[in-house]
């Protein structure tokens, strides 16, 4: 649900769509109207960090004109990221996305928030294969894709590590994907932490919270922005 308070249609920020077309961004910006790809379609999308990140980055340079193309899919595993060109997997459908909206622009850098999905009941969830020692090599083998099928040996990137859980010894996985997230060492590519943050429920965050995670998110990309411009 978007706040009534949260930020508002800027004129330098823009999104582009699911639907594939630009337009001035505001929350949610992961709607599923006009949903071209249907492999990341989110019926109930709520609130983002998207937002709250870009007027951020517009405190640190108001010259900006920021776009940002959302590619979440709600509850994703790690391993639904693979390396993947077709369009109807989430990874092919994220680079399709990327692509399709260069013309307006240059890809700036990637924002990845995920990891609750990979403490899930493999019982209850096959489908989801859940591998939580095994996060940091696949976040790994997709840093490496992103940037090769993106054209940028470069790319920022930046993720945000999963948050509190209330009942840890329940679900031993949950400290397992922090520790894998948290032992992340490739350059350009920076975390945020997010344990700090209040939960709506077990896994979701508070709006609150989600606008701290967005400007998180801006003050890590610029000291990555900042750190290329001086190499």
């Amino acid at each position: 649900e978007v706040p009534a308070d949260a930020p508002g249609p800027h004129p330098q920020i823009f999104l582009f769509g699911n639907d594939y077309h630009w337009r001035v961004a505001e929350e949610p910006l992961d709607s599923p109207a006009g949903q071209v790809d249907q492999v990341s379609l989110d019926r109930w999308a709520g609130y983002s960090p998207g937002l709250a990140f870009a007027v951020e980055l517009l405190e640190q340079d108001p010259s900006l004109q920021i776009g940002l193309i959302p590619c979440a899919k709600w509850s994703s595993s790690i391993r639904e990221w693979r390396r993947n060109h077709s369009d109807y997997s989430l990874y092919g459908s994220c680079i399709k996305r990327a692509r399709a909206a260069s013309p307006m622009g240059e890809l700036a850098g990637v924002l990845f928030v995920q990891g609750e999905a990979e403490v899930a009941d493999p019982e209850r969830f096959p489908q989801k294969n859940p591998e939580p020692d095994k996060w940091a090599e696949k976040f790994t083998q997709l840093v490496a894709g992103l940037r090769e099928d993106l054209g940028d040996p470069s790319l920022p990137i930046v993720f945000a590590q999963i948050g509190p859980f209330d009942h840890p010894q329940k679900v031993p996985e949950w400290e397992i994907v922090q520790a894998q997230q948290a032992s992340i060492q490739l350059p350009g590519v920076a975390m945020i932490e997010t344990a700090d943050l209040a939960l709506l429920d077990e896994v979701h965050f508070t709006a609150e919270s989600y606008e701290i995670i967005g400007a998180r998110f801006a003050q890590a990309y610029g000291r990555l922005a900042e750190a290329a411009d001086q190499e």
